[in-house]
C-alpha cells in the first residue's frame, strides 16, 4: 500500500487503476497528469477525464474525425451554393466565355498595336521629314505578334 500523498509512479498507478502504464504514460504526454504529482491528484484528474468522457464533453478521436466531415461537408455544401448563386448572378463566367473574351482582346489587341506603330512611324517621318526603314521595325513587331498570337487560355480546370 502507499499514501496518496506520495509522488505519483506510473507503473504503481497504472496498477492502483486497473490500466496500462503506457496508457498513464499517454495521459501525461496529454497533460490530464502532471508530473510530479500525487496519486492523489493524478487519481482526482484520472477520475475526472473518466467522468467528462462518460459524459461526453470530451471529444474522442472518432468524436473529432465525425465533426471534421461533417465541417468539410458543410464547407463543400456551402461553396456549392454559392457558385450556383454566382453563376445566377451571372458573377462566374463559363470558360468558353473567357476564351472567346480573350481571343478577342489579343485581335483587337494586335490591330492596335500595329496601327500604332504604323501611326508613330508616319507621324515621325512626317515631323522630321524623312523616310524609316520598316525592315528592322516590321522583325521586332513581328516577333512580338507572334507571342500574341501563341498564346494559349489555359484554365485549372482539366475539363
Amino acid at each position: 500500500m502507499f499514501d496518496l500523498d506520495d509522488k505519483a509512479k506510473q507503473t504503481e498507478f497504472a496498477s492502483l487503476v486497473g490500466a496500462s502504464q503506457p496508457a498513464i504514460h499517454k495521459h501525461l504526454d496529454s497533460g490530464t497528469l502532471v508530473r510530479g504529482g500525487t496519486y492523489r491528484q493524478w487519481l482526482r484528474a484520472y477520475c475526472e477525464k473518466l467522468r467528462d468522457e462518460a459524459s461526453g464533453r470530451t471529444a474522442s478521436d472518432q468524436r473529432l474525425r465525425l465533426d471534421e466531415a461533417r465541417t468539410r461537408e458543410a464547407v463543400a455544401n456551402a461553396r456549392s451554393k454559392e457558385l450556383a448563386l454566382f453563376k445566377e448572378e451571372k458573377l462566374v463566367l463559363e470558360k468558353g466565355m473567357v476564351r472567346e473574351a480573350i481571343d478577342a482582346w489579343i485581335a483587337i489587341a494586335k490591330s492596335e498595336y500595329m496601327n500604332s506603330i504604323d501611326k508613330i512611324i508616319a507621324e515621325l517621318e512626317s515631323q522630321h521629314g524623312i523616310k524609316i526603314d520598316r525592315d528592322p521595325i516590321d522583325g521586332t513587331t513581328a516577333a512580338a505578334m507572334r507571342v500574341i498570337a501563341d498564346f494559349q487560355f489555359q484554365s485549372t480546370d482539366p475539363n
